[in-house]
C-alpha cells in the first residue's frame, strides 16, 4: 500500500490528536487523574491505527508525540505526574502492532485461533473465580456492589471474545485478520496493564529510590496486589479496541487507497 509522504504526516497528527482526546478526556481514570491506579480508556486505539498501516517508525513518533503533548497540554495542568514509564507504555503500542502485521509471519490463523481462545478461557475462569471470591479484587474506591457490576459486565466482555474469536474463523472479507489483531491486543494488555504500569505506580509512590533499587519484594506485592483489579477490567478495554479497529483499519486502508487513486487521476 503506497503512500505518500504528506498524507502520512497529515495521518499521523490527526492519530495524535484523537488519541490524546481520548486518553486525556475520554477515560475513567481511579481514583482520581493525578494519582492513577485503574484507569478505562482507548486511548492508544489510534496508535496501534498508525502502526499497523505506517509502520514502526511513524507508529514510534507518534507515540512520543501523543504522550508528551497530551501531558504538557492536558495532563499536567490537571495536576498529573510525568513519568516515562507511561511514555514506554505508549512506545510499546506504537511499535508492537507493526512487528505482527509489517514482518513475514510464521504463525497462521490457525495459531493464532488458539492463542486467543486459550487466553479468553484463561481470563474467564480467572474473572469468574474473583465473581465467588469478590474481596480478592482490592480497591478503596469501589465498594462491593460496585465491584460485582464491574466482574459481571467483565465476564460478559471474556464471552463476546471467545464468540469473536470463534465467529471471525469464517470471515474473509477482513484484509487485516481479526485473530492477529485480538492477539496483540491481548498481548499488549497482558505486558502494559498487568506488569510495566504497576510497576512505573510503585515507583511513583518512591520517587526519591531509583528503580533498580527499590525493594523487590515489596514491589512483587504491590503489583499482585493490584493484579485483580486489572485483570477484571482487561476483557472490558480488550473487546473495546477489537471491535473498533478490526472495522477502522479496513476503513482506513480504503480511505487511503482512494485519495491515492484520486491523486493519480487527477
Amino acid at each position: 500500500m503506497k503512500k505518500t509522504p504528506v498524507q502520512t504526516l497529515v495521518f499521523t497528527g490527526l492519530m495524535v490528536a484523537i488519541g490524546i482526546i481520548l486518553s486525556q478526556l475520554v477515560s475513567i481514570t481511579l481514583p482520581n487523574p493525578s494519582s492513577p491506579i485503574i484507569k478505562f480508556g482507548i486511548g492508544y486505539l489510534p496508535l496501534m491505527i498508525v502502526s499497523i498501516i505506517y509502520g514502526p517508525v511513524f507508529g514510534f513518533f507518534a507515540a512520543v508525540s501523543q504522550d508528551l503533548l497530551g501531558f504538557f497540554l492536558i495532563g499536567g495542568p490537571q495536576g498529573q505526574y510525568f513519568h516515562l514509564g507511561f511514555t514506554l507504555n505508549a512506545v510499546l503500542y506504537g511499535i508492537v502492532p507493526s512487528l505482527f502485521f509489517h514482518f513475514r509471519r510464521k504463525l497462521t490463523n490457525h495459531w493464532f485461533y488458539i492463542f486467543n481462545f486459550a487466553l479468553a478461557l484463561l481470563f474467564f475462569l480467572i474473572v469468574l473465580s474473583y465473581l465467588f471470591n469478590i474481596d480478592l479484587v482490592h480497591s478503596s474506591t469501589l465498594d462491593t456492589t460496585q465491584k460485582y457490576i464491574l466482574a459481571s459486565v467483565s465476564l460478559f466482555a471474556t464471552v463476546v471474545l471467545i464468540l469473536f474469536n470463534f465467529l471471525m474463523k469464517k470471515q474473509k472479507k477482513y484484509e487485516f485478520n481479526p485473530h492477529k489483531i485480538l492477539f496483540v491486543v491481548m498481548l499488549l494488555y497482558m505486558l502494559v496493564s498487568l506488569i510495566l504500569t504497576p510497576i512505573w505506580l510503585f515507583t511513583m509512590m518512591n520517587p526519591d529510590i531509583a528503580i533498580w533499587h527499590l525493594d523487590a519484594e515489596a514491589l512483587v506485592a504491590y503489583v499482585i496486589f493490584l493484579l485483580p483489579l486489572r485483570i477484571v477490567k482487561m476483557p472490558i478495554e480488550v473487546i473495546a479496541y477489537v471491535l473498533l479497529l478490526t472495522p477502522l483499519l479496513n476503513l482506513v486502508k480504503k480511505l487511503v487507497e482512494h485519495r491515492e487513486f484520486e491523486e493519480i487521476d487527477s
